[in-house]
């Protein structure tokens, strides 16, 4: 959990003193509270948790149908104003924290044809990891574009939720002025 805040503490402080965040669980701890706090509902709560150690890799909180919507980027990701902001953010953590959250970047155009945006999940939800094949991934986005993910297939409780991330252009960092 520290850690965590540790990154949130630091965009807050490097980027937009104003972005408030939400996520009030422990990230190993899986979902058991709705977005007020209430005992678990199922409403508005990802279906997935991460193991107790930061491993990577998110699981199947429950059986989750295909077409249902496993991750809305919409909520958590965070989008950088600019290349420098994402400097001044990565360099304010400690060494192998800034390398996660180097791993953990993307690049990612939100509209057709728009500019190509740094994102970041500042949350569990960055654990969502590539299949080693695209046949293996069992959650995509609609399009390029968004930041919804949906269930391709059914995805049973504790098995692996993977993506595909051949399917856009994620790490054209150029594009953003980032020069990585």
């Amino acid at each position: 959990m520290k850690k965590w805040q540790m990154i949130l503490d630091a965009y807050n402080k490097e980027v937009d003193s104003s972005y408030k965040f939400d996520d009030i669980v422990p990230p190993t701890q899986g979902y058991l509270f709705d977005k007020i706090g209430e005992r678990y509902s199922n409403e508005g709560v990802p279906p997935f948790h991460a193991l107790p150690i930061i491993l990577g890799g998110l699981f199947a909180s429950w059986d989750i149908r295909k077409g249902d919507v496993v991750l809305d980027g919409t909520n958590s990701d965070v989008v950088f104003p600019d290349a420098m902001a994402y400097r001044r953010f990565v360099f304010a953590l400690p060494q192998r924290t800034a390398c996660d959250i180097t791993e953990w970047t993307w690049t990612q155009r939100l509209e057709q044809d728009g500019p190509m945006k740094i994102m970041l999940a500042i949350n569990i939800s960055a654990m969502l990891s590539p299949g080693f094949t695209s046949e293996e991934a069992n959650v995509l986005p609609e399009s390029s574009t968004s930041q919804l993910y949906y269930a391709t297939r059914n995805i049973k409780r504790g098995e692996e939720i993977l993506t595909d991330s051949t399917f856009r252009d994620q790490r054209n960092f150029a594009a953003t002025d980032l020069g990585m």
